[in-house]
């Protein structure tokens, strides 16, 4: 996959899993993490063997650990700070299917 072709907002969430203190916060998490971009309709999933990223593909996986539905534009307000993936996910636009300690582990991914 071009690196071209995948948004910045998705390049970012890459950078900060493939970043060692963050790897390290993740330490013994393994999963599947799939980012749904509803406005732009691409799927991207990532997969994390113990806190390092293993895959990266652009891809839809019906039964990933954990989805976030976003649409692009917001997820690139929340990575720049503009935003507030809380909020965002208080209002309704954005959602977040997986195990609740799962999604609080990987909280600090958004902000």
């Amino acid at each position: 996959m071009s690196s071209d072709s995948v948004p910045a907002s998705i390049k970012k969430i890459k950078e900060r899993l493939e970043d060692q203190s963050f790897q390290q916060s993740l330490k013994g998490f393994s999963k599947t993490l799939q980012f749904s971009l509803s406005d732009i309709k691409e799927d991207y999933v990532f997969t994390l063997n113990d806190g390092k990223l293993s895959a990266f593909e652009r891809k839809s996986l019906p039964d990933s650990d954990i989805t976030i539905t976003v649409s692009n534009s917001l997820l690139e307000s929340i990575i720049n700070k503009s935003a507030n993936a809380m909020t965002a996910y208080m209002t309704g636009k954005l959602k977040a299917k997986g195990s609740m300690d799962d999604l609080m582990r990987l909280q600090d991914l958004l902000s």
